[in-house]
């Protein structure tokens, strides 16, 4: 045995190192109880998205709205059970600290006097005989090579201390027992031939040290009346007044709060109070137990020389609890954490009762004296100690025999479980999935089992296994991962009914959890059950963001639009939700969703961008096609590529760059042709709002007999009005669709006059028509606001042509039309803009309209611009292409002709002559020669 004084000052270092493992055990365990809970299960919101059609350009012609309909993304997040989570390196890491708390052990074990020493080192030897250390296969499968190299290089240096360096201090055996068990376990796994041989020793440290923290808790099982009596018995020196009843009340409160905390940790009863949560008031106990053991180390004989040595002995048991407890916690070994839980109350419930028998049979008469009994506490004459230990022995077995032996099965299952987990962890699946298996039927209550046992099944391809398991979870201990699980696969299945009852079900035993309700909902919208749905989520205590987002996309996909909120949360999944609404409902919303740092989920990602971009773009369309570029470069399925590519369309349409939208739907149909058309339709409907009838009702054709059918009656009077009247009879009768109101025939089939008709046939021909034509037009149009309608449009269109007196006739009917928002100088500015080559803004209000800093080429159809941007390019090949580029769309005289002027300039006469013979398809000879002689 070391002297008193080096013990004294090895312990302060000793001591040192005890409480910072204690304090940061602490720290984790309270971090796993509060923080971590059952996050070894990961319930992680899964997101999906549905599709809804908002209009990303609208224009109205004649009273008749035509839209540029695409489809818009809501996404849903519906919440899917994870299979648990791997931690290797922290099984590591507690392995590593159960180790070191062993050595500190065993250290200290090596100190006890004799007769101790030999019992204490009989019981760590079989101790290590549960270890799980034969599971290395050193030599053979489960040899005991294993378990005797551990023993030898253990138990023979703490011997060899013991008898031969009794002087020793404690620092010295804590570094040779250190260094010893270090090598006896770096050769134990150099010599494993199983996978990850650390990985096993560490899984098995908690089995050993749940069985030596499990004699900790009896230790501590009569420190909260211990420590009770002696604080009212200090608090009562020289007062004399009558604490023992004080101390019976103490002591009769603590034992039915701990009695009923057990019977519902054994849910034998349903309290309406709440109950004390055990490893709290086990930390309470052990903090406060520390003065109480101390004051017993005074008082009685102990197997040790020197108090602190006894001290030690308490905080390294302590730090082993908290430890392995915390560690239980952390990786869901519930049957683990329920046994140690279930020896610590047991422990206070009997001991308790004792040591109050004890207090009252030894101090009955002293108790209300006044007098120092707290230094006698542990010295009585008769109902000795001892004999409370023997009492305690025979109430522990009586608990054990009322809780129907559990905490063996508990044992059992835990064990049942680390190996589980090894195999988990180095990735055998179904050995892991049997022994989970295996571990469950052991003791139910062992949620994380069950989970993974279900994963894994599935994992292997063995479906009906899984279910099997998850049914069998939800009857007998159901919990919130596997009955979301459950649902999940159920619905793969095509299962809705049988998912939605698992949901609703599952309710009952968990009134309120934000996970079933949310995923219930959404199954129920899926039923058709839209008011029901989006009740449930309206109705919940505490929505969180996940539940905000998807209520805001319940409400728009089921058309309450009315209940949509005006200022959606910073969450980026309810921003997204948020700009589909106010595109379904035409709103320019201030949300600006950053599209350039986008989220890593390609659902999301490319959410964002189609949602933000239909409403609209907030930088150069330049890098917004690179990014997009990139995305459909990346290797992915066909499906997600082809949705990239309509984003990039909605993108190019944001700001109205009509020549790149048509050039990349035409591309798009022919590289998906099974969607074709469904692009075409876009196409033609994009046509229809730059008034090119002719080349709209070619891609409406090619649409309809690609299987396109979202037709409108409106369509039907473009494809008439562009010459293809049978195509809008063959679609009438084949969809049942109508032609408008205004569309009526007599008898004799031809159509009757009527201001809208002739509203759309002048309409028709706008683009390739002369001033001769169109201002003739314009003076037929009877009705005020088609009037008012055409004159806009040729302002937009036609401007070019436009002498000052056509345009002084043009602007006032503008001006002094109905509800007229127009300005003599916006129109005057806008007009100096187009003629005059060195004007260089057409005015605040203008620019705002058709943004010429983005292009004045980027819409063919806008041809006032395109001749502006002719005018300012100094570059003869340039002006060549972007009149290329025009003509290829637009089919205005003056375009055409500039066309051939320019290609001759660059020496490419030959192709000039064939526009000139090509043009006679829509002008007369002598329109032709008019134009070459003014123009060329």
């Amino acid at each position: 045995m070391p002297n008193q004084s080096s013990t004294t000052r090895d312990f302060i270092w000793m001591k040192g190192l005890l409480l910072t493992l204690v304090i940061i055990g602490g720290l984790c365990f309270l971090w796993s109880v509060f923080y971590w809970g059952d996050n070894i299960m990961p319930i992680v919101p899964g997101i999906f998205k549905e599709a809804i059609s908002v209009p990303i350009k609208l224009s109205s012609l004649g009273g008749e709205l035509f839209a540029v309909d695409m489809d818009n993304f809501l996404v849903f997040q519906q919440f899917e059970s994870l299979s648990p989570s791997r931690f290797p390196l922290v099984g590591k890491v507690y392995g590593a600290i159960a180790w070191l708390i062993f050595v500190i052990g065993l250290s200290l074990i090596s100190t006890l006097k004799r007769n101790y020493f030999i019992a204490a080192a009989g019981a760590t030897m079989l101790l290590f005989a549960f270890s799980g250390v034969n599971g290395l296969n050193i030599g053979a499968i489960s040899s005991n090579y294993a378990l005797i190299g551990l023993l030898a290089g253990t138990l023979l240096p703490t011997v060899a201390l013991a008898f031969y360096a009794v002087q020793w201090g404690i620092w010295s055996r804590f570094g040779l027992l250190l260094v010893t068990t270090a090598i006896t376990l770096f050769t134990l796994i150099s010599l494993s031939p199983i996978s990850d041989p650390v990985l096993w020793l560490a899984e098995n440290a908690s089995f050993i040290a749940a069985i030596s923290g499990g004699l900790f808790l009896l230790h501590i099982g009569y420190v909260f009346v211990a420590g009770t009596s002696v604080f009212l018995i200090r608090l009562n020196k020289g007062t004399g007044i009558k604490i023992s009843w004080h101390i019976l009340l103490v002591a009769f409160l603590y034992f039915l709060w701990v009695l009923f905390t057990l019977l519902s940790q054994m849910g034998s009863i349903n309290l309406p109070f709440p109950t004390v949560m055990p490893g709290l008031l086990m930390l309470f106990c052990g903090v406060i137990g520390h003065w109480v053991i101390k004051l017993k180390i005074e008082q009685s004989p102990q197997a040790y020389g020197h108090p602190a040595i006894g001290e030690a002995f308490y905080w390294t048991g302590f730090a082993m609890v908290l430890w392995t407890w915390a560690y239980a916690q952390f990786n869901g070994n519930q049957p683990l954490y329920e046994f140690l839980t279930h020896i610590f109350l047991y422990s206070q419930i009997v001991l308790s009762v004792l040591f109050s028998l004890y207090l009252f049979a030894n101090f009955s008469d002293v108790l209300n004296s006044g007098k120092d009994v707290d230094k006698v506490l542990f010295k009585p004459k008769f109902f000795a100690y001892f004999h409370m230990r023997i009492g305690a022995i025979m109430g522990l077995v009586v608990m054990v025999i009322f809780a129907e032996a559990v905490i063996g099965v508990q044992l059992s299952a835990a064990n049942t479980n680390i190996a589980a987990d090894y195999y988990y962890q180095v990735e055998k699946p179904l050995e892991a999935a049997i022994l989970y298996e295996n571990s469950w039927e052991l003791y139910r209550k062992n949620d994380k089992a069950k989970n993974a046992a279900a994963h894994l099944r599935f994992g292997l391809n063995q479906s009906s296994l899984g279910m099997e398991n998850l049914t069998q979870s939800f009857d007998f201990v159901p919990n919130v991962p596997n009955i979301l699980f459950l649902a999940s696969k159920l619905f793969q299945q095509e299962k809705l009914p049988a998912a939605m009852f698992y949901l609703q079900e599952g309710l009952k035993f968990f009134p309120n959890n934000p996970y079933l309700i949310n995923n219930l909902a959404l199954l129920q919208s899926r039923a058709g059950k839209a008011d029901d749905a989006i009740s449930l989520l309206e109705n919940m205590e505490s929505r969180n963001v996940t539940a905000e987002a998807n209520l805001l996309a319940l409400r728009a996909k089921h058309g309450k639009l009315d209940q949509i909120i005006e200022r959606p949360s910073k969450d980026l999944v309810t921003q997204v939700n948020y700009l589909a609404t106010q595109n379904l409902q035409g709103n320019l919303s201030e949300t600006n969703l950053n599209t350039e740092s986008l989220p890593d989920n390609q659902i999301l990602k490319n959410s964002l961008l189609r949602n933000q971009w239909s409403n609209h773009a907030s930088r150069a369309l330049e890098p917004d096609l690179a990014l997009m570029d990139s995305l459909i470069a990346q290797p992915q399925m066909s499906f997600e590529e082809l949705e990239y590519r309509e984003t990039r369309v909605i993108r190019s349409l944001a700001d109205n760059h009509i020549n790149e939208s048509l050039k990349y739907l035409n591309g798009i149909s022919q590289q998906f042709p099974q969607s074709a058309g469904y692009y075409h339709g876009i196409a033609g409907n994009v046509l229809i709002s730059q008034l090119d009838f002719e080349k709209a009702a070619v891609d409406l054709e090619i649409a309809f007999q690609k299987g396109y059918q979202t037709f409108q009656p409106q369509h039907l009077a473009v494809m008439y009005f562009a010459g293809k009247a049978p195509l809008a009879l063959a679609i009438k009768e084949k969809l049942g669709i109508p032609f408008p109101e205004w569309m009526q025939w007599n008898e004799s089939g031809q159509l009757l006059a009527n201001d809208k008709v002739r509203y759309f046939e002048i309409l028709s021909m706008l683009h390739r028509q002369m001033p001769e034509d169109f201002l003739v037009g314009f003076d037929l149009i009877e009705n005020p606001t088609l009037k008012a309608e055409f004159a806009y449009l040729i302002l937009l269109h036609k401007m070019h042509w436009l002498s000052e007196a056509d345009f002084g006739k043009v602007k006032n009917f503008i001006m002094t039309a109905p509800n007229s928002t127009w300005t003599e100088s916006d129109l005057d500015a806008w007009y100096a803009f187009v003629k005059d080559e060195n004007a260089e803004s057409p005015g605040e209000k203008i620019a705002k309209l058709f943004r010429p800093d983005l292009g004045l080429e980027r819409n063919a159809y806008w041809t006032p611009l395109v001749m502006k941007k002719i005018s300012q390019e100094p570059d003869e090949l340039r002006k060549y292409e972007i009149l290329q580029d025009a003509i290829q769309f637009n089919k205005d005289p003056k375009l055409w002709i500039m066309f051939v002027k320019q290609s001759r300039k660059i020496g490419m006469d030959n192709y000039g002559s064939s526009v000139l013979v090509e043009m006679q398809g829509w002008l007369t000879i002598s329109q032709i020669e008019r134009l070459q002689m003014e123009n060329l």
